[in-house]
């Protein structure tokens, strides 16, 4: 996910997200816009 996120594909990123860890659409989101957020 490093990879996406750092490559600013958030949308892939969150669908990686969902694949892995089955949350929904919403938690998916905040966690990836966090963690991005977080590598800044």
């Amino acid at each position: 996910m490093q990879q996406v996120v750092a490559g600013g594909k958030l949308i892939e990123a969150i669908k990686e997200y969902r694949v892995a860890t089955g949350a929904g659409l919403k938690e998916a989101k905040d966690a990836v816009e966090e963690y991005a957020r977080r590598m800044q």
